[in-house]
């Protein structure tokens, strides 16, 4: 029997990794999630490029006995202000070029967690349609310290150093089993690498040239721009 896992890196100790590998484990998907917070789930009370070199580490060391290792992030959290959480991840790719990055933007689902009413009681939660809210194709919280298009300048330039030739090259060297070494390099050119790379591209463009968009974007309005409606309309055809 073959597995795959999501898992936090605290809990992916030696010995544990060596139990995964006996039992079949073929990829771990781990959250780092940030570079400033959300350290229970990395082990670490470091920040910065401290959490950075330990992570690297530790996310190397599961790539001895697991093939495939998936880093989760998630972008625009309170906590991250400037260019430096983006740089930083630019920095860990290069320590660990066998591991896929992947990127979720920052948003809220329903009322149940605390910090989601606390999104909604500062009036920064936008009322994307739920189609939207795959951490993907919509942010529906407001950053706290980026201003749009701030946020996705940085966001296209960390998705195209992630998802560059020398990056898939990269990546490719550095992982040894057949099939997760072909499958990083699918994921990085399909929808998942050079696909976003281009919808964000859209979203930063849009934000200069649509002002329906920069206006819903920012809670002038809460009317859906005509770009995510016909988005919508299309994705779900017949239905």
């Amino acid at each position: 029997m073959r597995h795959i896992a999501e898992s936090s890196l605290s809990l992916l100790s030696e010995a544990h990794l060596q139990r995964l590998q006996r039992n079949g484990f073929q990829a771990i998907l781990p959250g780092i999630e940030s570079w400033y917070s959300l350290g229970n789930k990395s082990k670490t009370r470091r920040t910065g490029m401290d959490k950075v070199t330990q992570v690297a580490e530790h996310v190397n060391l599961i790539l001895r006995y697991v093939p495939y290792v998936q880093t989760n992030f998630v972008l625009g959290l309170d906590c991250d202000e400037g260019p430096e959480p983006f740089e930083l991840t630019k920095r860990f790719l290069d320590l660990t070029p066998g591991a896929f990055p992947a990127y979720s933007l920052l948003s809220a689902f329903g009322r149940a967690a605390p910090l989601n009413l606390d999104y909604q009681r500062a009036g920064r939660i936008l009322p994307f349609p739920f189609h939207f809210l795959n951490n993907n194709h919509a942010m529906n919280v407001r950053p706290a310290n980026y201003g749009w298009v701030e946020f996705y300048d940085r966001l296209v330039d960390l998705s195209r150093y992630s998802f560059s030739g020398r990056a898939i090259g990269r990546r490719f060297m550095a992982t040894h089993a057949a099939i997760p070494r072909w499958m990083n390099v699918v994921r990085a050119v399909s929808s998942e690498g050079w696909g976003r790379i281009e919808y964000h591209t859209t979203i930063r463009r849009l934000l200069d040239t649509d002002r329906d968009v920069w206006a819903y974007l920012h809670g002038e309005t809460d009317r859906l721009p005509a770009f995510y409606a016909n988005r919508l309309r299309h994705d779900l055809g017949e239905m």
